[in-house]
């Protein structure tokens, strides 16, 4: 057994190729498609983090995370990766995919010696969004949620600028916590100044007490959640104190109750906010997608020189690094990590695409009762059964060279095929 699985393990631990190179040829080739959603001149991206449980003791990158889900039969705490993730929207902006571009291990990075005690689960999504845009000279807009509004990620994306655009490169929709204060400008001293420094921030105010006055509130159709519904809204710029400027709010009541969304942009249409926010979820279905469809986190790869950790939850500051003569085999083992998911992110991805530029052709060789058709567009579960089977039937339609041979044997000790499904030539 070990002798079939050590060639494949060797694969992902391969230093002759990099997942940089691979990463910016897949993100060239997403772009070449020109099935990007645009909204005002700006590609959408949403990023969020997945947990993975792993027990391994001589895994790389192995913490304590906390679940925060509500679900009983889930632990509180378990060990396994902290990844994050940055998706594109494809397709349509009323029916969109949300493609995956890159993901990365963002925590237990003691283990490889590459910590940053500046660098925090926040930014490194911000980093992730701009190494994107600036790669690309895109212009984007990336959603996130209630975990990310910290002065840190406000500030990095206003440290990088557009020349053309005299804006930002990257502008940030975020979802505000509950408890979301903001303050009014001061207003400028009349007549003589007084002692002292002028005063720069004015009132303070609670945001969701915006939500008591209803007058100051307009009415408008916007599409939330796939669903047109009417909504009432409006849009006020106020001073956040983490970042000592100003923020444009958008507050807006639907059906699933309130939402309060900071935006980096003054200028930002609140109606395009709300829809954007809202097709966020696109990055939840992206990760469910990888787990359950993909496979992608099925990884086993483990290192002898790494220290032996405990099973059970421990606290993430006694994390043990290698030794310095093991941080380079330790590494290669972390990116195997992600070498072996991004192959599987693009394999989905490849779905996505494919749904999306030929939906008809899909649906035309799906020979299966489906009860409900929640869209026009195919899912990634629709798009891999049907070229799954076509590219079985051209495996076996194909000429019987001797590799042909090989790969129809190995599949008929794992699975009988019907063999009348192929009737186009003899099997041997």
């Amino acid at each position: 057994m070990r002798a079939a699985i050590k060639p494949f393990s060797i694969f992902f631990r391969y230093s002759k190729w990099s997942l940089e190179s691979l990463i910016c040829q897949w993100t060239t080739f997403v772009l070449a498609q020109h099935e990007t959603v645009i909204v005002q001149g700006r590609a959408v991206l949403s990023g969020d983090h997945t947990y993975v449980p792993k027990d391994g003791r001589m895994m790389p990158g192995i913490v304590t995370i906390h679940q925060n889900s509500e679900t009983q039969s889930k632990p509180s705490y378990f060990r396994g990766h902290y990844w994050g993730a940055i998706c594109l929207l494809i397709g349509s902006l009323a029916a969109p995919f949300g493609l995956p571009l890159a993901l990365n291990i963002h925590q237990g990075l003691i283990h490889i010696g590459k910590e940053d005690k500046n660098e925090t689960l926040q930014t490194m999504i911000i980093h992730m969004a701009l190494d994107f845009a600036l790669r690309h000279d895109l212009p984007s807009i990336l959603t996130l949620d209630a975990y990310f509004p910290c002065a840190s990620v406000f500030n990095l994306v206003y440290s990088i600028w557009s020349i053309e655009l005299h804006q930002p490169l990257v502008t940030l929709i975020i979802r505000a916590k509950n408890n979301c204060v903001a303050y009014y400008e001061a207003q400028k001293p009349q007549g003589k100044k007084g002692r002292g420094r002028p005063l720069i921030y004015g009132k303070k105010i609670k945001l969701t007490d915006f939500f008591d006055q209803l007058h100051l509130f307009s009415q408008a159709p916007c599409c939330v959640y796939s669903k047109m519904e009417e909504v009432s809204f409006m849009t006020i710029n106020l001073l956040w104190k983490p970042t000592g400027r100003l923020i444009r709010f958008v507050l807006a009541i639907t059906s699933r109750g309130p939402i309060v969304l900071m935006c980096s942009d003054l200028n930002q249409e609140p109606l395009i906010a709300i829809q954007l926010y809202c097709v966020r979820t696109r990055i939840e279905i992206m990760f469910d997608m990888l787990k359950n469809l993909i496979c992608a986190f099925s990884y086993h790869f483990w290192s002898k020189l790494m220290p032996r950790h405990s099973r059970r939850p421990e606290s993430n500051k006694n994390l043990k690094q290698p030794s310095e003569n093991a941080l380079a085999k330790v590494n290669l083992c972390w990116e195997a990590y992600e070498r072996f998911v991004m192959l599987a992110a693009i394999a989905l991805g490849l779905l996505q695409l494919i749904a999306a530029k030929y939906p008809n052709d899909i649906w035309n060789h799906f020979d299966i009762y489906l009860r409900t058709c929640s869209r026009q567009l195919p899912s990634e579960r629709t798009v891999k059964y049907v070229m799954t089977r076509l590219l079985i039937r051209n495996l076996f339609i194909s000429a019987p060279v001797a590799i042909m041979r090989e790969i129809r044997q190995r599949y008929f000790t794992k699975k009988s095929p019907d063999i009348d499904d192929f009737p186009d030539r003899s099997i041997t």
